[in-house]
């Protein structure tokens, strides 16, 4: 009996000691893994790109475009005090737009140097998704060739399906006209944000500044922290390609090439 207790008891050491290592050496043991990664850049795909359409309207306004642009399928009309955009099934960056977005200048000074803007949205869809809620707009041009743009959100995305997709959040974005027609980023954006999609809240903080060029849909630099749930990992968008891939930096120290 001595003896079968004593082969249990080593198998059970033997046993413990494989898991602990597997643990130690398992880079997802307290972190997302590379498909919840991926899982959680698709949702923010929901929102991505119409911060910055938006302040692209506002940069174009402060540039001295024309009082009134058309294309053929979108009108846009600057006033003293309202911007009034009116899209007809766009695409845009790869992106659907349909309907009106309005930016209301509530206070600045004589200048024009510094100020804010209500946005609403009137029957307005963004790549299918309802918008309903609020967006406010602060602006700085105190340095003309690197304009400050800070947008907070708290709004609500429906789906065709009346799945209900809420984004709340801030992000600041500096625009560096001086990099336009060059390699580097024509703008860059900090900030933090939750996205909730069927009760799951995923969150995001940029820990490196992210990098854009106009007329590329994706990010192709800088560093966000993600989480869910208490799991964490972060993804490198790299240093400048216009794709969808990046680099997961799990919480170890362990790497990962990822595309979505």
């Amino acid at each position: 009996m001595k003896k079968y207790s004593s082969l249990l008891l080593g198998l059970g050491i033997l046993l413990f000691i494989g898991c602990s290592k597997d643990a130690m050496n398992d880079p997802n043991n307290e972190s997302l893994s590379s498909q919840e990664v991926q899982a959680q850049m698709k949702v923010n795909e929901t929102t991505e790109g119409l911060d910055e359409m938006l302040a692209q309207l506002l940069i174009n306004n402060k540039s001295g475009s024309t009082n009134k642009t058309s294309s053929e399928c979108v009108s846009i009309t600057f006033t003293e005090n309202n911007i009034s955009v009116v899209y007809d099934q766009c695409v845009i960056d790869g992106k659907t737009l349909n309907g009106s977005i309005i930016l209301t200048a509530m206070e600045g000074d004589e200048e024009g140097t510094t100020g804010r803007f209500a946005i609403s949205f009137k029957a307005f869809t963004y790549n299918n998704y309802v918008l309903e809620g609020t967006k406010s707009m602060v602006f700085d041009f105190s340095e003309p060739r690197k304009p400050t743009i800070t947008i907070d959100t708290d709004m609500a995305f429906v789906d065709q399906d009346e799945v209900v997709t809420t984004h709340k959040g801030s992000k600041i974005f500096t625009w560096h006209m001086d990099n336009f027609n060059t390699e580097e980023p024509d703008f860059t954006c900090v900030g933090a944000w939750d996205i909730m999609h069927k009760d799951i809240t995923y969150q995001f903080e940029v820990t490196s500044p992210l990098g854009g060029k106009l007329h590329c849909p994706y990010i192709i630099s800088g560093v966000v922290a993600l989480e869910v749930h208490g799991l964490k990992a972060s993804l490198d968008f790299g240093t400048g390609e216009c794709d969808q891939a990046g680099t997961i930096i799990f919480p170890n120290g362990d790497t990962k090439d990822v595309s979505w």
